[in-house]
């Protein structure tokens, strides 16, 4: 092993997914010195949608227009919510944060006004979301403006059928066409992120607009899969779009996902450009908390390196991350020990139906926290000075049937961060 160096900061932020690489974010452009450790490939499983609140209530069977009448609704009956003690004004500046961050690291957004984007999938159906990457913000006006729509798919591109997606759509917009087409060198089954390198090449671009530019006059804009390019996506969609003639915008697809890798690859660039110090794939361990400061390793095959910290950000994600662990009897948290709320009983996880408007108790498990996310123990007590706790591995959001993953996790890094600054400096944020 090689020799270890002593490290100190203000704030260290355990888990480098999307609460992480917020928070990480957030604490640089207040000035805190922060080290964020983990692994941030996680991020290409996710779509680059940003919600905020999709659904609600849990039970409903429609999306939600309004997000910011839903939190109010959402604050009225289920106040341990992370949302529970958010004001929606805040959570559209820290949205605004969020676009201005990736915005610096060349990756643009569209922001809503106020109410949910709908956006087109590769299901055909319409996913709420609060803030799309700009290369999808064309699609988000389908329905209101009622568009002749040229839906493309790709062969050899798995996961995405131009005729399912028109056949969803059938029912919701009056001209759908459906269109194959074959680009060089694709001749079997493509990943997505092989596809959206050849994007980047003129002559598939060439051959895209010479299939495409044929139904430019049967329709007003075109939707294709999610692989324009990885760098300047959107500057390739925009000279795509003067060749065929028609707007132009990508449909989120399955994971892996381009979109998710753009978001990394911006995060990464703000970061280093910010000075934060990511100790990639490190794992934290033997965190005590002693004086006015956290100390810990940072464990990775070839160190064990010692940290202090004035503050720390706990965002190691779920079961997937390995922020939370089930056991055969309950679900522990395994870096500080921290209390999770969960079901009384193993076989009260899951219910039969997988796609329950009702969801599953096991999504509504993680650790319980004051409004400002500082852990709780199981006496409602902050667990530590400075220790916060964001993401998903909070406790009373079920991401999956509200579709508020992204926006809790904005919320509760940004919060946390200014907590702690406020608490540290006296300062506001």
């Amino acid at each position: 092993m090689t020799e270890p160096r002593n490290m100190d900061c203000d704030l260290l932020v355990i888990g480098a997914g999307f609460a992480g690489m917020v928070a990480a974010a957030r604490a640089a452009h207040l000035g805190l010195t922060t080290v964020l450790a983990g692994n941030s490939g996680g991020l290409i499983l996710v779509s680059g949608l940003m919600d905020y609140l999709g659904v609600y209530p849990m039970d409903a069977r429609g999306a939600l227009e309004d997000p910011a009448q839903g939190l109010a609704w959402l604050q009225a009956n289920d106040s341990a919510h992370p949302y529970g003690g958010s004001r929606h004004g805040q959570i559209v500046q820290y949205f605004g944060f969020l676009k201005a961050v990736l915005g610096k690291a060349g990756l643009a957004y569209h922001l809503s006004s106020g109410r949910n984007l709908p956006v087109l999938t590769a299901l055909g159906t319409m996913k709420p979301s609060f803030m799309v990457p700009r290369t999808m913000e064309k699609g988000t006006r389908l329905l209101g403006e009622q568009k002749r729509l040229l839906v493309i798919d790709i062969k050899g591109l798995l996961g995405f059928s131009a005729r399912q997606v028109a056949a969803k759509l059938k029912n919701r917009l009056a001209h759908v066409i459906p269109l194959s087409i074959e680009l060089p060198g694709v001749n079997t089954s493509v990943p997505p992120l092989v596809l959206a390198q050849r994007f980047e090449d003129p002559r598939v671009q060439d051959a895209f607009v010479d299939q495409v530019i044929a139904f430019s006059d049967q329709a007003d804009i075109a939707g294709m899969p999610a692989v324009c390019g990885i760098n300047d996506s959107l500057g390739l969609q925009e000279k795509l779009e003067k060749r065929i003639g028609l707007d132009l915008f990508e449909i989120p697809g399955i994971p892996p996902s381009i979109p998710g890798l753009r978001l990394k690859n911006a995060f990464d660039r703000f970061l280093a450009q910010s000075g934060v110090t990511f100790l990639s794939n490190t794992m934290i361990k033997d965190p005590v908390f002693k004086g006015k400061k956290f100390t810990c390793l940072g464990v990775t095959d070839s160190q064990n390196l010692p940290i202090s910290a004035r503050g720390v950000v706990l965002a190691t994600g779920r079961f997937l991350g390995n922020g939370l662990h089930a056991r055969r009897d309950r679900i522990v948290e395994p870096v500080f020990n921290l209390n999770v709320h969960q079901p009384v009983m193993r076989n009260l996880w899951h219910g039969t139906d997988f796609l329950s408007r009702q969801g599953h108790q096991i999504n509504q498990a993680g650790v319980e926290t004051d409004p400002g996310f500082r852990p709780l123990n199981s006496k409602a007590q902050p667990v530590l000075p400075h220790l916060y706790a964001a993401g998903s591995i909070l406790a009373h959001n079920d991401w999956v049937r509200l579709k508020s993953g992204a926006g809790v996790s904005l919320v509760s890094a940004c919060t946390a961060v200014d907590a702690f600054y406020r608490e540290n400096t006296g300062a506001g944020s």
